[in-house]
């Protein structure tokens, strides 16, 4: 049986990583998970990257038994460094849709618009990671929302299409958060594998205020409806 021996932080830390999860559709994952709200319903969780022989997909979130008898250490440490980990390992971009769907076939890289110094087209854009694995939680590296904002140079939204990325909207007024919300919650139900889903929610990004929040929540709305 193959076994990962954890003595001490260190043993854990150059491996940490985080990834967004719905905090109500996860209550019990998160039960002994180190995580962190960030709003509109969600978190960010550290986990460890791990060979694929000793977890499942090659990662385990950090249990927070794990780290209690640390010196030293609590979980907001454990994000910290796990956020670090993340963004020295895997970089954030921001592409066109169509880039993403024709650029492998035309043998093209996408634009990553985060470093290009165009403005990002009228149209739907893909946020992910360059490894594009849990890469919807580059949407949260630090200060990302506001980066986003300034190169939109307006409010925008935020299409959670899976954990792996999320889709990028400016609000040019073509359709309202509920159309938008439904089409999310259609292609979750339809084209989404249940353990890359992470919600069916539309989130805005206001770049007056700098803040999240909850344009349209589709379940909510049945709930009340009920």
């Amino acid at each position: 049986m193959n076994t990962y021996t954890i003595q001490s932080y260190e043993d854990i830390r150059d491996r940490l990583r985080v990834r967004v999860m719905d905090i109500k559709g996860n209550t019990e994952t998160l039960q002994n998970a180190v995580y962190e709200p960030v709003g509109c319903g969600l978190a960010l969780v550290a986990y460890m990257e791990l060979p694929e022989e000793i977890a499942e997909d090659g990662i385990a979130n950090v249990p927070r038994g794990l780290i209690e008898n640390m010196p030293d250490v609590d979980a907001e440490k454990v994000l910290a460094d796990a956020m670090e980990g993340s963004i020295a390992s895997d970089d954030a971009k921001l592409c066109a849709i169509q880039d993403m769907l024709m650029g492998p076939i035309l043998g093209e890289e996408p634009e990553n618009y985060l470093r290009s110094d165009r403005t990002p087209e009228d149209g739907v854009m893909v946020l992910t990671t360059g490894k594009g694995r849990l890469g919807a939680s580059a949407f949260f590296y630090p200060e990302m929302d506001i980066e986003i904002g300034k190169r939109f140079g307006r409010d925008y939204y935020v299409l959670p299409s899976s954990v792996h990325e999320v889709l990028i909207m400016p609000d040019n007024g073509q359709m309202t958060p509920m159309e938008l919300a439904k089409m999310v919650k259609e292609i979750n139900e339809t084209q989404v594998a249940p353990q890359d889903r992470l919600c069916n929610k539309v989130f805005r990004f206001h770049v007056e205020t700098n803040e999240l929040t909850v344009a349209a929540d589709p379940d909510r709305r049945r709930e009340m409806e009920r």
